[in-house]
């Protein structure tokens, strides 16, 4: 297992700068960052995050690992509070006076935790695919509401608020609903461009922030909620996960929707059904959204023309490719990567 301290990790961020291992660059209120270090660490990771205003912001990240790998992270001391969300992979953690032993955060469940000052260390299982994303808060956000609103909320965060306590805590907090993941999806897949983006996803924060109240307040009083467990079995959700990873796997030749079915041991019916339901789109609106992120990407590393990444996410036609590229992102590919220089 491959496992680096702090000052490890910030001297090869450095080097990774240097040598332009690191790719980081910001459009309007959204900064991106993605690593490629297949060859010295056998680990590729991405990270965006979303200033929505002071105080709060998404950050989606994710990543995968050839061979186990380990890394310590030191929290600042004015670490906010963080919403997490586990949509792909699980990896093991373990946490400075959060008990003695490593926990897992899993993939369909969410966590809440307030960690400033803390020594973590965070082990990548390997070739799992790993994706999040943590809604950033200020605990200042809260304590606008009324002191009565405050004395309803769960136990850590009234803490939190009412009192300034710096206590650290971490929770699961249960399974992803299909209500959260709609809004998450929503975040992932926004189609909006300028305010009417940020509106948008500040929108669809405040939205997971209510859910997780909501989920956090009914567990507090052993309520369960119907419309939380939704439909689908845990073993059907677990097979749209992997048809959502056949995907991922198969930009350039996709499985129709019945060989996509064959595939994951779903009918046809039951996987579109359950695909929408689980991720907000449908299994084409979701092929359509990561090739164009995935073009998007290789456009921005300039190692290819546009002709070869349209092929590369598989687009026959680069015509077909540059109209789909404009209408997802309101922008050309060559404007697009023209817009970088600047």
């Amino acid at each position: 297992m491959k496992y680096l301290t702090i000052t490890e990790t910030e001297a090869l961020y450095q080097e990774y700068l240097e040598t332009g291992k690191i790719i980081s660059y910001s459009e309007d209120f959204e900064t991106f960052f993605k690593i490629q270090a297949e060859q010295e660490l056998g680990i590729t990771a991405y990270d965006r995050t979303i200033q929505l205003r002071p105080g709060l912001k998404i950050k989606i990240s994710g990543g995968k690992a050839k061979y186990t790998f380990a890394r310590e992270i030191q929290h600042h001391a004015s670490m906010p509070l963080i919403l997490a969300f586990q949509l792909a992979g699980t990896y093991r953690v373990w946490t400075e006076g959060i008990g003695n032993d490593y926990y897992s955060e899993k993939r369909g469940e969410n966590y809440l935790f307030f960690l400033p000052g803390t020594k973590e260390i965070e082990e990548l299982p390997t070739g799992e695919n790993l994706e999040r994303i943590r809604i950033i808060v200020e605990p200042d956000i809260f304590r606008n509401f009324s002191s009565s609103q405050i004395d309803l909320m769960p136990t850590e965060l009234k803490t939190l608020i009412s009192n300034d306590s710096r206590q650290i805590f971490h929770r699961n907090v249960g399974s992803i609903t299909p209500a959260m993941q709609q809004a998450l999806q929503q975040i992932i897949n926004c189609p909006y461009q300028g305010i009417a983006r940020q509106i948008y996803l500040e929108s669809k924060a405040l939205e997971l922030i209510s859910l997780q109240l909501i989920q956090l307040t009914q567990s507090q009083s052993g309520i369960i909620s119907s419309s939380s467990s939704g439909c689908l079995q845990p073993d059907d959700i677990e097979r749209i996960h992997q048809a959502k990873s056949v995907l991922e796997a198969n930009l350039e030749n996709p499985p129709s929707l019945i060989e996509l079915a064959r595939k994951v041991q779903l009918n046809d019916y039951k996987l579109k059904r359950g695909f929408k339901e689980v991720f907000g789109t449908t299994t084409f609106g979701y092929l359509q959204k990561i090739r164009m992120e995935r073009g998007k990407n290789l456009l921005a590393e300039r190692m290819l023309t546009v002709a070869g990444v349209a092929q590369t996410v598989g687009y026959k036609s680069p015509s077909r490719f540059c109209d789909a590229f404009k209408k997802h992102f309101g922008i050309t590919p060559r404007n697009y990567r023209m817009s970088l220089n600047f």
